[in-house]
């Protein structure tokens, strides 16, 4: 019976540990500590301008997305050629932009001939409304704004860099700069000097 319990005995016995350092404790800490807070996403809406270019634009910027009857626009004489005319919209007149024309691509008018109803994405600044006129519109989508790329003069023609706000590396989706396509001098002639 001694060997059993000599055998108990040894078996009982843990060896010591070392006592913590301060660099343990510390490396200790920063794995029970809660992750760092990442980066929010933000919700965009996607457009078409042509058949191979689409852009995104911040869902906060956006007031509303109308679908116009062609028959519903009233031309304007001697405007820029981007400006469409106006429109009714909430019972006030609101000025209609072909988007796509005015960043440098074709003209919706001459993308789709046979087009009846278009879509317009209204945005707002300093309480006027624009109703940007887009081809097609696409799909809610969520990107990493802190992820935005400024534009590049070597990836975009000068005339359309000065309306992008910047774009995402992963997916080279490009954001519009709704402020720069409202401060447009080509919008600020004649009637248009309300916006």
């Amino acid at each position: 019976m001694p060997e059993l319990f000599e055998l108990t005995q040894s078996r009982s016995r843990a060896p010591e540990a070392p006592p913590l350092s301060t660099a343990s404790i510390t490396s200790l800490d920063s794995l029970l500590s809660p992750p760092a807070v990442t980066a929010r996403s933000q919700k965009f809406l996607r457009f078409r301008l042509a058949p191979t270019q689409s852009m995104l634009l911040p869902v906060e910027e956006i007031t509303a997305v109308q679908t116009i009857s062609i028959s519903d626009i009233l031309p304007v004489p001697q405007m820029s050629a981007c400006v469409m005319g106006m429109s009714n919209w909430r019972e006030e007149a609101l000025w209609l932009v072909d988007l796509a024309q005015q960043l440098g691509f074709s003209a919706i008018a001459q993308q789709a001939q046979q087009l009846t109803n278009l879509s317009a994405i209204v945005v707002q600044s300093s309480s006027k409304s624009l109703g940007l006129v887009v081809p097609e519109i696409g799909e809610i989508e969520e990107h990493y704004p802190d992820t935005l790329l400024n534009p590049s003069p070597d990836l975009f023609s000068s005339q359309t860099s000065s309306f992008i706000k910047g774009y995402f590396r992963h997916d080279r989706s490009v954001v519009l700069d709704t402020a720069a396509v409202m401060r447009d001098p080509a919008l600020h002639t004649h009637h248009l000097n309300s916006l």
